[in-house]
């Protein structure tokens, strides 16, 4: 039976990638080890001057976060968040994935996501990183030396250049795409690209040289239907029923009030999966405008 690779881009300023993470631990709940996960980082913003010159003040970016209510992740409720580079947090990434694999990896981005956009705080600032780096029991000193080698730096780039030349089929759907961004320059004697980039969180879902792609923001359908294309023989676990034997796979990473109404398949009905959370004695953790749950002790 073939292992699918899944290939992510994303970014941990993106709250479409954020609210994206139902469907990761859907997938994972459904295909289990049977797809085999990657990430490339898309580098929104070298230095924030893009979003400066939107007019994307820290008022519209608190703002901006109230249209993703609908996908149930826990968001920040305040008036204003910082808006900044988000390279800095994008070399930690790849640095972790680099050196500790692509789970470490994801771990960290899921830290700055729910650091940044359900607690508000600055993804630039090194206290921020330093956090994130710290709650998935790594030495943030430790993490700076690898960011400063050169094969890590080289690895950021290639996501750079990966992100920014999407595949024909991507091509073909152009308004899920966006434009390469002003911070990026191709490196010498490589090629421009088409002046676009997947937007986040896009994919790329494939065995061996049968590649399909999802670009932009898509249901758990979408990428499920993809699986299938390319290896329609996979085993599928069956949905959950308990929302403790959720938590209690999840083996200690709190899971959102939407995360688990997506493994229980309950996708549109979030207060139905709160309430059996309750009954399950779940404990909750509230974060923004929702919470994050962990197995009753």
């Amino acid at each position: 039976m073939p292992t699918v690779d899944v290939t992510t881009f994303t970014d941990p300023a993106c709250p479409f990638a954020y609210s994206a993470e139902p469907i990761r631990w859907r997938l994972r709940w459904r295909y289990g080890s049977q797809l085999n996960w990657s990430l490339r980082m898309a580098g929104l913003s070298e230095s924030g001057a893009s979003y400066e010159k939107m007019g994307f003040t820290p008022e519209r970016a608190a703002a901006a976060l109230r249209h993703f209510d609908r996908d149930g992740q826990p968001l920040f409720e305040g008036d204003a968040r910082p808006v900044g580079a988000t390279w800095p947090a994008c070399r930690a990434i790849v640095a972790v994935r680099e050196k500790r694999g692509v789970d470490a990896s994801v771990s960290l981005l899921r830290r700055l996501h729910v650091l940044t956009l359900a607690e508000g705080r600055e993804l630039s600032a090194d206290e921020t990183i330093d956090t994130a780096l710290g709650q998935v029991g790594l030495d943030p000193a430790e993490v700076r030396g690898w960011i400063a080698e050169d094969a890590v730096e080289q690895a950021f780039l290639t996501d750079l250049h990966d992100a920014r030349h999407p595949g024909a089929a991507a091509l073909a759907l152009d308004s899920k795409l966006a434009g390469s961004g002003e911070d990026w320059k191709p490196r010498e004697g490589e090629d421009a690209g088409p002046g676009r980039r997947y937007t986040c969180p896009s994919y790329t879902v494939g065995v061996g040289d049968h590649v399909l792609e999802a670009p932009g923001y898509h249901t758990a359908l979408t990428i499920e239907t993809l699986v299938a294309n390319v290896a329609p023989d996979l085993e599928l676990r069956p949905w959950a029923e308990d929302a403790g034997e959720v938590l209690a796979w999840a083996d200690g990473e709190p899971l959102s009030t939407q995360e688990v109404a997506g493994v229980l398949n309950l996708e549109a009905d979030r207060e139905e999966a709160r309430a059996r959370l309750v009954a399950a004695g779940a404990t909750e953790h509230r974060v923004g405008s929702d919470s994050f749950w962990t197995a009753a002790a």
